[in-house]
């Protein structure tokens, strides 16, 4: 009966594995019990992991350590693919102000752990903080720091009494942020019916749709002047798809001279096209759509390396082969086609033409919908390198006197970030199928926190219980809430932000899964996405330095 010893204490790396495997199994089944419309989700795994440190499961300690940091690499290079492509574009409208308040959340959190820390235990704040914002990047930048600047028994217990506070802290941290999103609801008196209309009239003045129209050309004024020249078509990004002239339908150029009793098919903004054809003519009652002709219409998927970042007219595809881009939709929104446009990796593109000139048109781009779904293992590898290289890079701050590091936790995912921005180098892409980047991310933060839970499980109730446990979980609640509804105060009373988006930014400032389900399924719409992922990475980022700080505090 020997095996069974060896098998609970870990000892091999096969029973580690099975030990971590079964914790990660019991924990997700856990998360999919629902309370009343809430699930702790992958959340659960702590706590099974916790469990089975209780009752003497463990596993060696270095590969609990390796096994650990590699996953956090893994779910932060992830999350940088998903978040990246937008993030840059949320901080030009409402994501500038989202990041402000949420900075103003986690500083206002770090600030109120290390206050509580000096009157409890000074080695307990960067534990208390990263617990109560359910931050794990937080904790393991924490860490790594206590690992870098202490030594011996210092640094393991130390390490250990802040994986304790962490895990204390956590499962409030978990249900604090809804908590919260329903607390402002009945505050502020919130109507949800009100605050979809007002959002979705607020997304049309910021994003109006790409619509298409057909129209007659009456006025003779318009009459003999190529298109190109036109001021409504050169200043108001409209592109014409079709044209029909007498009875013959083909895709006008540029240098088409306009002539009375044309029709065009316009594709633009709504107010843009009503104002183009009041200065042309009237709406046609021909529909383009349905006349024969050599002019079909063809949806495509950009796969090929070789149209990345080139403007489109660069490509110049209507002159090579009679085809003209009518629509592009990238990531769900629809864009104007203008010249200055340039392809991305898995855009949709709509394209109009003869149907020789299409099938030119789709070798170019590649079409190969599969490619989409196939995950490239190069940019995962490289972009892990370069990750790391970024996360290693000292940081030096005023009154300081140790150097920080964003460590495996940041370096990942600001490497991920820049990456997503560049599109691709080369034949080198950096795009993941949604289906991949889920299974990284569930992955890896599935592994880490069944790593924390078997790291601080070993007499966890008797920790919590005796000595400063209840206190750390008392203010770790306070942590967890009173920073982050102050601020959702005044972003509600005074800067009058739609409840459904504040709900999103609670979500993403305190980094919450399970509170970003419970806001998307109350208001029953994409917005607090939105502005999660607006929030999410420097809500990521801020906790890893603020952890460091509290971290280096205690020496």
């Amino acid at each position: 009966m020997n095996w069974i010893g060896s098998w609970i204490r870990g000892d091999s790396v096969a029973d580690g594995m099975a030990i971590l495997a079964l914790a990660v199994t019991v924990g997700l089944f856990l998360g999919a019990i629902s309370v009343r419309r809430m699930k702790l989700g992958i959340s659960g795994v702590l706590f099974s992991a916790l469990l089975f440190g209780q009752i003497g499961l463990t596993i060696d300690p270095k590969v609990l350590q390796f096994l650990r940091d590699f996953a956090l690499i893994l779910f932060m290079y992830a999350i940088g693919l998903q978040v990246g492509p937008g993030f840059i574009s949320s901080l030009r409208t409402e994501g500038l102000r989202l990041n402000v308040l949420s900075v103003a959340v986690l500083v206002l959190g770090a600030v109120m752990a290390a206050i509580v820390g000096r009157t409890l235990e000074p080695t307990t704040s960067a534990g208390l903080y990263t617990g109560a914002f359910t931050t794990t990047p937080g904790l393991a930048a924490a860490q790594e720091t206590l690992r870098r600047s202490l030594s011996g028994v210092d640094e393991n217990e130390t390490a250990a009494r802040t994986g304790l506070a962490y895990t204390i802290t956590y499962p409030f941290g978990v249900i604090g942020p809804v908590l919260v999103i329903i607390a402002l609801r009945r505050v502020f008196r919130v109507r949800l019916q009100d605050e979809k209309d007002a959002l979705a009239a607020a997304e049309g003045r910021r994003r109006p749709p790409i619509e298409t129209l057909d129209f007659e050309v009456t006025q003779l004024a318009c009459a003999g002047r190529p298109l190109r020249n036109h001021p409504l078509l050169r200043d108001n990004n409209i592109v014409f798809s079709r044209m029909l002239r007498g009875d013959m339908l083909t895709i006008p150029t540029g240098e088409t001279q306009i002539q009375v009793g044309d029709v065009y098919r316009a594709v633009g903004q709504r107010e843009q096209l009503a104002e183009l054809v009041l200065a042309m003519g009237h709406p046609s009652a021909v529909d383009l759509g349905s006349v024969a002709g050599d002019v079909k219409r063809m949806e495509l998927v950009v796969t090929r390396t070789q149209v990345l970042r080139r403007p489109l007219r660069e490509l110049d595809l209507m002159r090579r082969t009679g085809v003209t881009i009518a629509r592009v939709n990238r990531a769900g929104v629809n864009l104007v086609p203008n010249a200055s446009l340039r392809l991305a990796f898995a855009d949709k593109v709509t394209v109009v033409g003869p149907e020789a000139g299409l099938k030119m048109v789709e070798a170019e781009l590649g079409n190969c919908p599969e490619t989409l779904n196939r995950p490239r293992l190069v940019p995962i590898f490289l972009g892990i390198v370069l990750g790391v290289l970024v996360g290693s890079i000292p940081l030096k701050f005023p009154g300081l006197n140790a150097t920080l590091r964003i460590g495996l936790a940041g370096g990942p995912l600001l490497a991920a970030i820049a990456l997503s921005q560049f599109g691709n180098i080369g034949s080198i892409v950096w795009y993941m199928p949604t289906s991949a980047n889920q299974l990284f991310r569930d992955f890896g933060l599935a592994v880490f926190l069944a790593c924390v839970g078997l790291q601080s499980g070993d007499h966890f109730l008797q920790h919590a219980i005796q000595g400063s446990g209840l206190a750390l979980l008392l203010w770790g609640a306070a942590i967890t809430v009173v920073p982050v509804f102050i601020v959702g105060c005044f972003a509600r009373f005074v800067m009058r932000i739609n409840f459904i988006t504040l709900s999103g930014w609670v979500a993403g400032a305190m980094t919450s899964s399970p509170a970003l389900l419970f806001a998307g399924e109350m208001s029953a719409s994409d917005a607090p996405a939105i502005a999660y992922a607006a929030v999410a990475p420097l809500a990521t980022l801020v906790p890893i330095l603020c952890a460091q700080i509290l971290a280096i505090a205690i020496r």
